[in-house]
């Protein structure tokens, strides 16, 4: 880059898309600081560990995305990079993930299951937090990242920005600066959890982590990318009049009573998000359904297009992905439970227990067994996405012809002759040196994410 080219840049948002934005950063020279609300990287694409009390048993579940498919050239090559690092492997099940139908009282239908043999199912290794850690360590040495802090405010002062930044309380989180960082806490699993760690590497871990955090406040950076939820959004950008709170892995906060983008967060706002109970149960016996992975649904009644969907919308046997622990010994199994949109939208305010126990229910009814907490369950736990996806994703602006951004064919991009440009799922502020980006800004799978981010850091890169 030339001499009077930016050099440091903060990403806001540890998930896909701000994974992809931050290497696209180091690759052009930049240093970067990426700062995640959360316990780890990786967004939804992340793993919940649980021991069994009495026996020690660990237990592992993917709670959020199930499983990676390609989707295009940007998210394809990062998939087989992951591939070459070891950091995912094909779920093979023999096909025996898919689809199958409810009936019209929400039993399921085993004659219709139908698996899909289109495309290769990738999840992460030894388990879905692995590819969050994996995204990070491909953008090198010229990125730190801070997990367990939330950007509570930006200011852009017409040339650099600053940031304000706390942590929320979450246990065990720690830093690594100068390379791809992870975070253990209770319940969520990371490469270098400090459980078990001696009290000094502990300590020191936390140093290191106060030092960043503390020096993040007095830096300024040339270039932010926000790559967060549509509602943490609307609420950083906007003034702090966002649509709500969530936990969907960004990074929230008010900024004042001005809006730093009003553009931005309006179009943030507009987007809609769905609630998503998941439910993660491992079973001391095994369960006689013909899948291990299906999506369930039946045809709209009324003759409409869209699925209807009923208690359970996805019910997977997390058990047999790679690298997961055998479960009582190899007699029992775990298995991931997601609500159904409507299902889920309606109990968005229930206890997490009440949700457990009538989803287990569901199971029960779907397998056509009878399942008791207390003879037949390890271990059961109800996890709420509030932000599980947009269901009415922004639609996409391409840069207006002869900008800068719209210049960047495929050769520019090193996508070959046959890749695409830029399609305009971002959204760009070039006069203050920011964009914004996540899977509200293209769709709700993680492919989608990543190219928004990796979208928008070349179209900010081009415009500044």
């Amino acid at each position: 880059m030339a001499a009077a080219s930016p050099k440091t840049a903060l990403v806001v948002g540890g998930g896909f898309a701000g994974l992809a934005a931050a290497q696209v950063l180091t690759e052009q020279g930049l240093e970067v600081l990426l700062v995640e609300q959360g316990r780890g990287l990786g967004g939804r694409m992340c793993t919940r560990t649980a021991t069994v009390p009495g026996t020690g048993e660990r237990l592992t579940f993917d709670h959020g995305c199930q499983y990676l498919t390609a989707r295009s050239p940007q998210w394809d090559a990062a998939l087989e990079r992951l591939r070459a690092a070891g950091a995912v492997a094909a779920w093979e099940t023999g096909g025996r993930v898919g689809t199958a139908a409810l009936t019209a009282d929400d039993a399921l239908d085993l004659a219709s299951f139908s698996a899909d043999k289109g495309k290769e199912l990738l999840v992460g290794c030894p388990t879905n937090s692995a590819v969050g850690r994996a995204l990070a360590t491909a953008a090198g040495p010229r990125l730190t990242t801070l997990t367990g802090t939330r950007v509570s405010g930006l200011a852009w002062d017409g040339s650099a920005w600053r940031a304000r930044a706390g942590r929320p309380p979450v246990l065990s989180l720690r830093v690594t600066p100068g390379r791809a960082g992870s975070a253990g806490g209770a319940g969520d699993e990371a490469a270098g959890s400090t459980a078990g760690s001696p009290a000094s590497s502990v300590d020191e871990k936390e140093r290191e982590r106060e030092e960043v955090l503390a020096g993040l406040e007095s830096r300024t950076f040339d270039l932010v990318i926000t790559a967060m939820s549509s509602v943490s959004t609307a609420k950083l950008l906007g003034g702090g009049n966002g649509n709500g709170g969530g936990n969907g892995g960004g990074n929230g906060g008010g900024n004042g009573s001005v809006p730093l983008a009003a553009d931005v967060a309006a179009a943030a706002s507009a987007v809609r998000a769905n609630v998503c109970w998941a439910v993660l149960v491992a079973l001391k016996r095994k369960l006689d359904l013909p899948f291990d992975g299906a999506l369930l649904s039946r045809p709209d009644p009324s003759g409409g297009p869209l699925p209807q969907y009923g208690a359970i919308a996805w019910l997977g046997r997390d058990s047999t992905k790679p690298g997961r622990p055998r479960v009582a010994g190899g007699a029992g199994e775990a298995w991931v439970l997601h609500g159904g949109p409507g299902w889920s939208n309606d109990r968005a305010a229930a206890a997490p227990e009440a949700v457990a126990r009538e989803l287990l229910g569901e199971l029960a009814k779907l397998a056509q067994t009878e399942l008791l907490p207390e003879r037949d369950v390890l271990h059961i736990e109800a996890h709420r996405w509030n932000n599980a996806y947009p269901l009415n994703p922004r639609p996409p602006v391409p840069p207006p012809p002869g900008s800068r951004a719209a210049e960047l064919g495929p050769g520019v991009l090193g996508l070959g002759p046959g890749g695409p440009g830029l399609g305009g799922f971002y959204m760009l502020r070039a006069d203050m040196a920011l964009a914004a980006c996540g899977d509200w800004a293209k769709g709700p799978r993680a492919g989608d994410a990543y190219v928004s981010g990796w979208e928008a850091a070349h179209a900010l890169l081009a415009s500044v």
